[in-house]
């Protein structure tokens, strides 16, 4: 039999437990955009950022398998996001969700996963 101290404190355990599994769930299901950033030069590597525009160059790289595009003068690279034919996509507006990084001296975005990527057809 458990004192009443003990069952008190297992319902606390218990609310506990149950409160931050609930708080994950909607943090989770939240995605990553409400914690990105608008996308800035002078944003540091490793922020997460958020950057909506037309799309003026997309091509797959020559190794296969992923993504190159470009957004208002800003590189974006998407791995594993490989397109059958990716000029259909220029011209669209594209909002992307990634880690700012430095590559070749200049500031990219890089997508984690290729839904990351939202296209919006014109």
């Amino acid at each position: 039999m458990l004192h009443p101290q003990e069952r008190t404190a297992i319902i606390l355990i218990t609310g506990v437990l149950i409160l931050l599994a609930v708080m994950s769930f909607l943090i989770e299901s939240a995605g990553e955009e409400p914690f990105a950033i608008p996308f800035s030069e002078t944003l540091e590597d490793g922020t997460l950022a958020v950057l909506t525009g037309s799309v003026t160059v997309a091509a797959n790289t020559r190794t296969g398998g992923h993504l190159m595009f470009t957004i208002n003068n800003t590189s974006v690279f998407v791995p594993g996001g490989a397109l059958d034919e990716p000029e259909n996509i220029i011209g669209e507006t594209a909002r992307v969700i990634g880690i700012v990084q430095t590559y070749r001296e200049k500031k990219e975005i890089i997508v984690e996963h290729p839904e990351d990527v939202i296209l919006q057809p014109q």
